[in-house]
């Protein structure tokens, strides 16, 4: 219909949270909550051209297997050849250098893609924002900052959209996804602190925090997962292999997170390292996709949401829209 542009430049799409009613109540059953979801796996390609490998099945299921292959060959290339089989040291399977330097190898990577797509969507935004507001010429950077704090807060971390929507169980499962993961990082970043920096912290501190997300987090995937599969809402009628990737991903993350403890718990020296080379395969597989995939959500809504605030509290915006989105 010659609509692409209008939809690249809009923020809309990141707007609508997908819980469903407004599909489930559509006299019409035009089903706009599915549309806007189309909506969005569409930006997220064309945000960046790396994310279209991701969303055709069949490029897609060649990138995971080549991604699985670069971390399992690059684990055994540069195992120890001799680890301890007496008891469990990770370190004489992995040494902490090559771990250390594989994590920021690949946060760089993710953060630099991550970064290069933000400003994708700013740009095509901030273009739209300049046809639909009449070239809004000046905003405030004290309201810019105002407003990335709030969307932080209520957005991103307390999801107080989200909460509106009828389900309430799928409100608390999308928070344990979100807490659950940034909790596994934040207890990761505390060992990474206790092991390089000399960071003066009991290993109980990010055990407990590692095992309480870890607990958090497979109870979201869980729930999404049996979600997908009863079909019964209407935002899970229709899963895309992108969906059932990422829940997968954060899945055996979790499981294998765990298994990796219990083994070293049970001072089971092969089987805690066989644990740990899958935990790390199936965490990098994550980590290097997030920009491109479902995963994606996390950092665009948050963005739109940023954009789209500052720029209706506008005072020239205030005057063209009477106070706010209206109708």
């Amino acid at each position: 219909m010659g609509l692409e542009d209008r939809i690249l430049y809009s923020a809309d799409p990141w707007l609508c949270y997908y819980c469903g009613e407004c599909s489930d109540y559509c006299p019409r059953d035009a089903d706009p909550g599915s549309f806007m979801m189309a909506l969005r796996r569409l930006l997220i390609q064309k945000y960046s051209i790396v994310s279209k490998t991701f969303f055709n099945k069949m490029a897609a299921a060649i990138t995971w297997i080549v991604l699985t292959l670069i971390a399992a060959l690059g684990i055994y290339f540069f195992r120890e050849h001799s680890p301890n089989l007496e008891t469990v040291d990770l370190s004489s399977f992995l040494s902490l250098h090559f771990i250390h330097d594989a994590g920021l190898a690949v946060g760089v990577i993710v953060g630099i893609f991550a970064l290069l797509n933000l400003i994708s969507m700013y740009r095509c935004i901030a273009k739209g924002t300049s046809y639909s507001y009449s070239k809004v010429e000046s905003r405030s950077p004290v309201l810019w900052i105002k407003n990335f704090f709030k969307t932080i807060i209520y957005e991103v971390a307390a999801q107080l959209k989200y909460s509106k929507c009828l389900k309430k169980s799928r409100y608390v499962a999308h928070l344990a996804l979100f807490w659950g993961f940034l909790g596994l990082f934040v207890a990761t970043l505390i060992v990474f602190g206790i092991d390089f920096y000399e960071l003066q912290i009991s290993r109980v501190v990010p055990f407990v925090i590692g095992v309480i997300s870890g607990v958090v987090m497979l109870y979201g995937s869980i729930y999404f997962i049996i979600a997908r599969l009863k079909k019964k809402e209407t935002y899970v009628m229709y899963s895309y292999h992108t969906d059932w990737v990422f829940l997968i991903l954060l899945f055996l993350a979790g499981v294998t997170g765990f298994l990796l403890a219990i083994f070293v718990k049970a001072n089971l020296p092969m089987e805690s390292y066989i644990m740990y080379a899958v935990h790390l395969i199936v965490v990098f597989d994550l980590l290097i996709s997030a920009p491109f995939t479902k995963f994606a959500h996390a950092i665009y809504r948050p963005l739109a949401l940023w954009i789209d605030s500052t720029v209706r509290e506008s005072p020239i915006i205030g005057g063209i829209m009477g106070g706010g989105r209206g109708g």
